[in-house]
């Protein structure tokens, strides 16, 4: 296993520059999922990691040593792809050996090791067969298994669940789970699926135009986005962006929006600016009856219902505005229906209109301001474990 350390890195193509000075320390057995939206650079920078895109600028580390000029087989790392890319030829045991045989292993060491695998991965039943004749869920336990079997110092996963259909892309993420939780090996994650970063990764790395926006634990980013891009890109539904505009009374600062009132302590805005409130769909729930709330009624009309099972999602309109909320099932029955929703300013994020988080203080005296990821912290970090 080992410790991966980027300093400023940077990809050019010509007269594109792609990634911008990444700065990111990944500890020994952490498993990191980079995410973002389709072309923000994410497996860019995993292919730099893996050796198979050069680094146009910048130090990388793998343990104690600077990999950049390295031929990827030389940098002792092994990476699993989203189209799997088994040899259909071969047997799956002749799959899953073929890095070891590759370096001349002894025959009967490798056997015992595939077996070991197999095993691990639910294979033992499938080792004479082709890959043809798996599905595809089996196809990526292969690629996985040969991966596995070099004993790699980290793993890198480029998008490996994309052609899986929902049920299996379930069934496989808790599979790569339990291999990490097992292994314990330092792994990377690329995904432009956040639902697989939140629930694989010990932290999520945030990018947008070759840039990290966040790097956080899963539960940081989604309570505690830095700015209007991670707080919408992170949850599904995304967060409600409400239009509200701050008004600096006698009182104290008010947020209002149509005749909806938000008292707060203290906001760093003027009287009259123009702000973004956001709030979460599951925060809009009204208190159960005879619950004690300092929630602010919200009173909205249901547009569309989409009943989920355990809680329906309604799409709402207030004043001029819309809105999702997570309801439990039965507060709302059909398009239409007036909907009493509830605003918990302790759960409420304020954006300037460049998507900057905006500070505030809320009546119980809970102070709302941005953890920025800084490349100064990063640096910090990368000197502290050179």
């Amino acid at each position: 296993m080992a410790v991966i350390s980027l300093e400023k890195i940077t990809k050019r193509y010509e007269h594109i520059q792609a990634i911008h000075g990444i700065d990111l320390h990944i500890e020994d057995g952490e498993f990191v999922a980079f995410v973002g939206p389709s072309g923000c650079g994410k497996s860019t920078l995993l292919r730099m990691i893996a050796g198979l895109e050069e680094i146009s600028g910048g130090l990388l580390r793998i343990g104690d040593e600077v990999v950049n000029h390295l031929e990827p087989s030389e940098r002792e790392i092994a990476m699993v792809f989203q189209d799997y890319a088994l040899y259909p030829h071969m047997t799956i045991a002749e799959n899953i050996a073929f890095g070891l045989k590759m370096k001349n292993n002894d025959r009967e060491d490798t056997r015992q090791r595939v077996e070991e695998i197999a095993k691990m991965l639910q294979l033992s039943h499938l080792l004479a067969r082709k890959p043809g004749q798996l599905s595809g869920g089996q196809r990526q336990r292969v690629a996985m298994g040969r991966a596995i079997i070099r004993r790699p110092r980290a793993f890198l996963f480029d998008e490996p669940l994309s052609n899986l259909d929902a049920k299996l892309r379930v069934d496989m993420r808790i599979q790569i789970k339990r291999l990490h939780a097992l292994l314990k090996t330092t792994t990377i994650y690329v995904t432009h699926d956040q639902v697989e970063a939140m629930t694989l990764a010990d932290r999520v790395v945030i990018l947008r135009e070759g840039r990290i926006e966040q790097v956080g634990t899963p539960m940081e980013v989604y309570n505690h986005p830095v700015n209007k891009f991670v707080a919408e890109f992170i949850g599904s539904p995304q967060m409600n962006m409400l239009e509200v505009e701050v008004q600096q009374l006698t009182g104290g600062p008010v947020l209002k929006f149509g005749r909806c009132e938000i008292p707060l302590r203290s906001v760093e805005a003027e009287h009259g600016t123009r702000l973004l409130m956001g709030i979460r769909p599951e925060h809009l729930e009204p208190p159960r009856f005879g619950v004690r709330s300092e929630r602010i009624p919200l009173p909205a009309l249901a547009d569309v219902i989409e009943p989920l099972g355990s809680d329906t999602l309604a799409l709402c309109r207030v004043e001029e505005q819309e809105l999702t909320a997570r309801l439990t099932p039965g507060r709302v029955s059909q398009p239409g229906d007036f909907v009493e929703l509830s605003i918990d300013p302790a759960q409420i994020h304020l954006f300037d209109d460049n998507g900057a988080l905006v500070p505030f203080t809320h009546l119980d005296g809970g102070l709302h301001t941005p953890f920025l990821y800084s490349a100064e912290y990063s640096q910090q970090q990368i000197a502290r474990h050179s």
